[in-house]
């Protein structure tokens, strides 16, 4: 008997320690990268996965390599269904900036144009910025090359029209091109015209007109529209002063103001935002434009998907459920939100 217990105690023993490690061996649970969610890896995904990419380097080339480097790593396994170059234009080769991008990625999902400063989440004085944007998204860009302002926004509607009548949740355009500020409002009530009020147009006009279009220059006095629908959500919010408890220079109150309302409450599902900025803003706030993007960030914090450039005009809704307009020294935010 005494031995019997003893066998049995020693069979209890090691069944225990196969529990412990059975326990122990299993993998643990991760929280989304997308929305802190907790699950395994890969357990569930969202209607829009981002990654950006940031450089400050005067090498055009190399900066376009490293800023698409950053944005393809950090969009991970997701496959890229569009991706967004914006380039600075003064004193910059656009065009061998463009050919470090597509060193990293399919010319044919590359678009953007140049402008004065570009910007991340990483910093707002940069020479190239980059998102890569996919997930279960469907992506339409249409350009239009006419000298009429007004005829090229309702071009760009009709390219537009069929892909912005499937059922979807989320739709919105991003416009880009050669429509300084007044102009742009023509390019922006031509595509509403077409597709109607509903569907937001947010952007920014190119500095010195110079589009991007299938990894290339474009070259000036085009425009182009760039339908995003998906299961997801938009918030917007187009200011140009902000209040005096976000921050002394109402400019750079402005930004924080504009993320706060674009994002409301949904912070936790956000994707990413888009950040479409004045030209003469940026010259205006002089030292206190790093201030800018703090700003932005004290709404979304440090790790949160964004981009945006400097430009020659603004293009978007004052709020949500607003129409869509064109104006001029103003940011126009543009937040993406997973359901």
């Amino acid at each position: 008997m005494k031995l019997q217990r003893i066998i049995l105690s020693g069979i209890a023993a090691c069944l225990m320690l196969a529990m412990v490690l059975t326990l122990t061996a299993q993998p643990a649970e991760s929280a989304c990268g997308s929305c802190g969610a907790a699950g395994k890896a890969g357990a569930h995904s969202h209607a829009v996965s981002a990654g950006t990419g940031y450089s400050a380097l005067e090498d055009a080339q190399k900066a376009g390599v490293e800023a698409a480097t950053k944005a393809k790593k950090n969009i991970g396994k997701t496959k890229p269904k569009l991706v967004l170059v914006f380039g600075m234009a003064k004193k910059f080769d656009q065009a061998k900036a463009l050919e470090g991008v597509t060193s990293v990625f399919d010319a044919n999902l590359v678009y953007g144009c140049g402008g004065y400063n570009t910007i991340t989440e990483e910093g707002n004085a940069g020479t190239v910025s980059v998102l890569a944007l996919g997930g279960d998204i469907a992506v339409t860009p249409v350009l239009a090359a006419d000298k009429d302002l007004s005829a090229a926004g309702k071009k760009i509607g009709e390219g537009l029209k069929k892909a912005s009548e499937v059922k979807a949740s989320g739709k919105v355009v991003i416009l880009i091109g050669d429509c300084h500020v007044p102009s742009n409002d023509k390019v922006v009530k031509g595509i509403s015209s077409i597709i109607g009020d509903s569907i937001p147009v947010v952007g920014g006009a190119a500095m010195g007109g110079m589009t991007y279009c299938k990894g290339k220059t474009a070259g000036k006095g085009k425009n182009i529209g760039i339908l995003i629908t998906g299961n997801f959500l938009v918030g917007c919010s187009t200011l140009n002063k902000g209040p005096a408890e976000i921050h002394a220079n109402p400019l750079v109150a402005a930004a924080g103001q504009a993320f706060k309302d674009a994002v409301g409450k949904n912070l936790k599902h956000t994707a990413m935002v888009f950040a479409f900025d004045c030209g003469g803003r940026r010259g205006r706030m002089g030292k206190d434009r790093p201030e800018e993007l703090k700003a932005m960030q004290k709404v979304v914090g440090t790790k949160m998907p964004l981009i945006g450039f400097y430009g020659s005009g603004e293009m978007g809704p004052k709020a949500c459920g607003q129409p869509s307009k064109g104006v001029g020294y103003h940011i126009s935010a543009c937040a993406l939100i997973n359901k």
